[in-house]
């Protein structure tokens, strides 16, 4: 088993680093979070530049699009990058506009980027359908929790194939996975470099074991999340890969958001902090697609066939 990424991922990773250096990170996030928007402007870059339609390419595929859509999460990218490099290309064919949105009609009260998207992908029972902009109602709502969100209703559009809305929903799954892991990820690495900095009795905070102890757990969560997602997305995201790295990834969420605020005490629950921008992401990611309970009925159904 190779777990290196290979000529094309590493051309791609490092042409995406140095696009999010240049254009997204923490400040960006703090800045288009004051205005409750997104970053129009780095989707728009990242379809110049063929980030956004991999899915299909023949070289790149689907794994190509899930690793962007991690590492877009890492440097706190506040863009439907999933949605639109994973999920709308599972089951549309063509050209897709430039900000999609994926609700569940379960859970189309709190929909990320619903106001702003261009095309919905609306996932009901066994149907899913596709609904141009003005073909669905969006009531805007204003949250804590790092996204632009809004309540979906009246959706209409065109039904979309026998079958679409397994697919969608599995690569959906895929997706918010991705999304946790690099988020879970870029909290860790921030809340390292506290403790490394902040000095007690002496020492380093990270200096002392039990400490270290819980930030290996969270490390662990998190690199389980990142490669079940990366061997769901080589494989096609069939229904038992996908729901298992969901699983894995809402757990994470959880963890890390718990451990990440806690070993940095008062100031991890600070908005001058940078924490947050990715913590509070974590616990709207963890609820998408119905969270961890509708994740496990799903995987028991398709390993077993009962729910």
């Amino acid at each position: 088993m190779d777990l290196e990424l290979d000529g094309t991922q590493r051309a791609i990773h490092d042409a995406c680093t140095r696009l999010f250096e240049r254009s997204a990170g923490a400040g960006r996030a703090r800045a288009l979070r004051k205005t409750d928007s997104f970053d129009r402007d780095l989707l728009e870059d990242m379809q110049k530049a063929g980030f956004l339609d991999l899915f299909a390419d023949a070289e790149t595929g689907p794994l190509a699009a899930t690793l962007i859509t991690g590492w877009a999460s890492q440097a706190a990218v506040l863009a439907p990058i999933g949605d639109r490099t994973l999920t709308a290309p599972s089951v549309i064919e063509g050209e897709i506009p430039l900000v999609v949105a994926v609700a569940d009609a379960a859970s189309a009260n709190m929909v990320r980027y619903a106001a702003e998207a261009d095309l919905l992908v609306f996932l009901d029972g066994k149907d899913a359908y596709a609904a141009k902009r003005g073909e669905f109602d969006v009531t805007p709502a204003r949250t804590k929790f790092g996204y632009p969100v809004g309540g979906v209703s009246n959706v209409k559009g065109v039904r979309l194939a026998a079958g679409a809305a397994d697919i969608a929903r599995n690569w959906r799954r895929t997706s918010t996975a991705a999304e946790i892991a690099g988020a879970a990820l870029a909290a860790i690495e921030l809340t390292i470099k506290y403790l490394g900095d902040r000095v007690q009795f002496g020492q380093p905070i990270a200096s002392f074991q039990a400490v270290q102890h819980r930030l290996v757990e969270c490390y662990v969560w998190a690199e389980s999340a990142q490669w079940q997602v990366r061997e769901a997305a080589a494989r096609g995201a069939p229904a038992e890969l996908a729901t298992s790295a969901a699983m894995t990834a809402s757990e994470t969420a959880h963890r890390v958001f718990y451990e990440a605020h806690q070993l940095t005490g008062a100031m991890g629950f600070t908005i001058e902090y940078d924490l947050h921008l990715w913590t509070m992401r974590l616990q709207t990611l963890r609820q998408e697609m119905g969270g961890a309970r509708a994740h496990a009925r799903d995987l028991v159904a398709a390993r077993w066939g009962k729910k």
